[in-house]
């Protein structure tokens, strides 16, 4: 089982990027996980490129995938119940788990039509940016958590 991120554009700032890359080290010894870009599109018009953005993310994702989108109309949970929610998905899927991060104008109709569920991190906006940083860390989180590590308190 690999849990991927699926994100919309590179990380132009170099300390999330940095943190982001320390997280999926942190996960390395418990679970694979890596990090697929979609590519951000250049067009002006928001309508237009949340569409073009969400054809490019559906190349990326598999048929046998586990699509989690994160939206802020999904699903709120606390770290342990995430942790007990990942620890299920892990145990009964034999494909990908790929958490989906849409670009700064969200994700299409379609990618959303595509998942299997929806989670919000927050009702707060973020950046998408830090928004790979802050599920990473709660993916680790319910690494150590499911382990028995000190780090959740």
């Amino acid at each position: 089982m690999k849990i991927i991120i699926l994100s919309v554009g590179k990380t132009r700032d170099g300390h999330l990027a940095a943190l982001a890359d320390r997280y999926f080290q942190r996960i390395s010894p418990f679970l694979k996980a890596g990090l697929e870009i979609a590519p951000e599109s250049k067009d002006g018009n928001a309508a237009r490129k949340v569409e073009r953005e969400g054809k490019e993310i559906l190349k990326k994702i598999r048929e046998r995938d586990f699509v989690v989108v994160l939206d802020e109309g999904g699903g709120e949970t606390d770290s342990l119940s995430f942790a007990r929610w990942l620890s299920e998905m892990l145990d009964g899927s034999d494909g990908r788990i790929v958490f989906v991060i849409g670009g700064a104008f969200g994700l299409s109709g379609e990618v959303r039509d595509r998942a299997n569920h929806l989670l919000s991190l927050s009702k707060m906006t973020m950046p998408h940016e830090l928004c790979r940083v802050f599920l990473l860390e709660q993916v680790y989180r319910a690494c150590t958590i499911l382990r028995g590590v000190d780090y959740h308190h």
